[in-house]
């Protein structure tokens, strides 16, 4: 295993000499085995031996040996090829990791980052108390840092283990050369997850007898082969769709009193497996080859089949549920995805009667029920199909775009995916299942899909907004905001909100998402936007916005920012969009204040929807409503040094961290040229971010009056901010302050029912 200091102090040059010697070797051999230089070779002797007149022994024994060993010279060609190959390769890659091991300690330590010699990520500057010491990293900028480094640090052991494996393969025949070898690395990473693959099938046939020991190295394995396309494929199509099922079923709950407790580790080595599994499926799902479509199609096919334990046991889930759990990782087919989810919503919808019961009854055996997800009581959906779907969709955007616009049924008894799964009011919509305590987990689950989808990348990882370069570009990118829009309309009350417990945080990164569509929906008072040059402004067309009508909008950022972290994931992207909308209209002093005074508008809409629900929620408790109150300004402490994307989507986009350490991309109305930190955004405009972090005062917030004075404070900054670095007169800067108020109050009173309960 490498090591970051080995990484960090790793000399490459005798691996550069080896080389080069491996490649004159490889010369020289070339000639004895093919000629080239006029001299005694291989070929020839294989030839003169095969065309000779051989006689008695000669003609069996001394021919044969004659021939083996000429062709023994295109083994040692062969071999030493391959051994150069992977030398290359090896040296090549790992110059690479070193290379991006020192920019990332190097952009990391500007920002007071260090990387000890453990690689872990620590605070490097003076203590907060000197005078003048800048801020110490977030906690959030701290975990990005360990990513960076740990994923560098991941992808340097992942080509040193498969450069040694392969150079060890050859070195195994003491007598003989390998007459196959390796094309590269790629090439041996390939073979070496086949043979994993036929191992690991070995383990499989096990099924639940499976030791501690087996089921660790199964994990390792898996592990190292995540990214394999070979070693997904292989290990799939062999263990075969019934296989698949019945391995995880019996392995999951063995029954009979050998179904592991929760809290032992038994149980923690099965949710690796859980995930591991997962992951081979979903890639192999993506393997184009004929066995794998005839896997995909069997698999649907089983979903509604109950699959009993080998041992006989009474609990039979269908093959929809035992499959379930496997697909909350990784990243499924979208073809697949699409089959199968239109099979189980069709099967579920089937039971929708009086007589038969509703996903509640269908999914759920209460007198035989079988564990089937890890770790149990986990965060994960248990026993719901259909929940597991909606994870799987959240990894995949396109696949989750695709299937919130496709039915099930038919005739008068057709009905959208989105209004079964979401209009939960409708006529024939899903009844989702509850928990015990009568939560439903699965609308979390629902949130994430609509989050991939909308968004366009999944829902847990590293936000990157998908670029618009393309007519299928933009058409992805319309579709997306189609979707939106539809998110906007319905979800435009607390109340809605509140009965898909678990969806708020979802639907809080959908909107700072489409934050520039929802500034652009919110600023065409009595329909004025057609006078305003309102298209124009925004860059409605390079941008691709779409307007999610007024009202709408209104009330769906009413219903989020009641909320706190809602409000404040919320708030950040408003100030980033905002900001940049100023930057982007530098060229007119009149224009940048006129953005950024419409920016402010959105803040006063913000802040009053969130006062007000303080106001209801701690009417009879000042003390602890003023607490409340206090906390709101806490969210203008992040991270401002966060990278600006370039040449990503929606013009570009920054990426800031929110609560609870979760990034999201926000929109920017800028183009940015060259790198991040020193674009005209980052250098300029939103240089009031890092300059202005905003924590709790001293004096304690005493009333709502007070917290709306620290609010329009905060939003007024950006203005002060240009104000100051353009040279503005006071004189010509108050006509912009009135303006500014007007709009914080005007966008107050858009959210503004009472402050308080009647």
């Amino acid at each position: 295993m490498v090591t970051y200091q080995e990484l960090h102090d790793l000399n490459l040059s005798k691996l550069n000499t080896a080389v080069t010697q491996w490649q004159q070797m490889l010369n020289k051999l070339v000639i004895l085995a093919d000629g080239g230089d006029g001299g005694v070779n291989a070929a020839d002797l294989e030839k003169k031996a095969n065309a000779a007149d051989w006689k008695g022994d000669s003609a069996t024994v001394t021919r044969k040996f004659t021939t083996t060993t000429a062709r023994q010279f295109d083994d040692m060609v062969t071999e030493a090829r391959s051994i150069h190959s992977i030398l290359h390769g090896a040296h090549a890659e790992l110059k690479k990791h070193k290379e991006d091991l020192r920019t990332a300690v190097d952009t990391w330590a500007k920002k007071n980052i260090y990387i000890n010699s453990n690689g872990n990520a620590q605070y490097a500057g003076p203590p907060r108390e000197v005078e003048g010491a800048p801020p110490p990293p977030t906690q959030e900028e701290l975990d990005a840092a360990q990513r960076d480094i740990d994923r560098i640090m991941a992808a340097a052991n992942e080509t040193d283990r498969i450069a040694a494996r392969a150079l060890r393969k050859h070195a195994e025949s003491k007598y003989d050369f390998d007459e196959k070898g390796f094309k590269d690395l790629n090439d041996a990473d390939r073979q070496q997850g086949i043979e994993d693959a036929d191992a690991m099938m070995r383990l499989a046939s096990k099924g639940d007898a499976l030791t501690d020991a087996e089921l660790k190295r199964f994990n390792q394995v898996a592990g190292y082969h995540r990214d394999n396309p070979a070693f997904a494929e292989r290990f799939t199509t062999k263990l075969g769709p019934e296989g698949t099922l019945t391995f995880w079923r019996s392995l999951a709950d063995p029954g009979r009193g050998h179904t592991p407790d929760p809290d032992s580790d038994r149980a923690k080595l099965l949710a690796k497996v859980q995930d591991n599994l997962g992951i081979t499926l979903a890639n192999a799902t993506r393997v184009d080859t004929p066995a794998m479509q005839e896997w995909k199609d069997r698999m649907i096919a089983l979903g509604d089949d109950q699959i009993k334990h080998p041992n006989g046991m009474p609990s039979a889930p269908y093959g929809f549920q035992v499959l379930g759990p496997l697909m909350t990782e990784g990243k499924w087919d979208t073809e697949f995805l699409s089959k199968y989810g239109k099979s189980v919503i069709e099967f579920e919808r089937k039971f929708d009667d009086s007589v038969l019961g509703g996903p509640d009854q269908v999914w759920e055996n209460r007198f035989n029920p079988a564990q089937l997800s890890y770790p149990p009581g986990g965060t994960k959906p248990d026993s719901d199909p259909v929940a597991n779907l909606m994870e799987a969709l959240g990894h995949n955007p396109e696949a989750s775009l695709k299937f919130f616009d496709e039915s099930t049924g038919k005739g008068d008894k057709e009905m959208s995916n989105w209004d079964y799964l979401v209009d939960k009011d409708g006529e024939g919509a899903r009844k989702w299942p509850t928990d015990d305590d009568g939560k439903t987990t699965g609308y979390e689950n629902l949130g994430h899909a609509l989050e991939s989808a909308t968004l366009g990348y999944a829902y847990d990882e590293d936000p990157s907004i998908p670029p618009l370069k393309t007519e299928e570009d933009k058409t992805a990118r319309d579709l997306r905001t189609l979707l939106m829009d539809r998110v906007v309309d319905h979800y435009q009350t607390s109340d809605t909100i509140d009965g898909q417990d678990g969806i708020r945080k979802s639907l809080a990164n959908m909107a700072a998402g489409h934050i520039d569509s929802l500034n652009y929906s919110l600023d065409n008072w009595g329909n004025s936007g057609a006078y305003t040059d309102r298209d124009g402004f925004y860059g409605r067309e390079a941008n691709r916005l779409r307007d999610f009508e007024g009202p709408a909008s209104a009330g769906f950022l009413r219903a989020l920012a009641s909320d706190k972290d809602a409000y404040e994931t919320v708030s950040i992207a408003q100030q980033v969009y905002g900001a940049s909308t100023m930057a982007a209209h530098d060229g007119s002093s009149a224009d940048a204040m006129n953005a950024g005074v419409k920016s402010v508008r959105m803040h006063g809409m913000l802040d009053e929807a969130r006062l007000e629900a303080i106001g209801m929620e701690f009417h009879d408790d000042k003390e602890q409503r003023n607490l409340e109150i206090e906390k709101q300004g806490e969210w203008r402490k992040f991270a401002a040094g966060a990278a600006v994307g370039v040449g990503v989507g929606v013009a570009t986009a920054l990426i800031v961290p929110t609560g609870g350490a979760a990034l999201i991309a926000v929109p920017i109305a800028i183009e940015t040229i060259g790198g991040a930190a020193n674009t005209v955004v980052a250098a300029d405009t939103l240089q009031w971010i890092k300059d202005n972090e905003f924590d709790n005062r001293d004096d304690s917030v005493a009333s709502i009056d007070q917290a709306k004075a620290d609010g329009s404070a905060n939003a007024i900054v950006p203005l002060i901010n240009y104000k100051e670095t353009h040279g503005m007169s006071d004189r010509e800067f108050s006509d912009w302050v009135q303006k500014a108020q007007g709009a914080y109050n005007d966008g107050g009173d858009i959210t503004d029912t009472s402050n308080s309960p009647n």
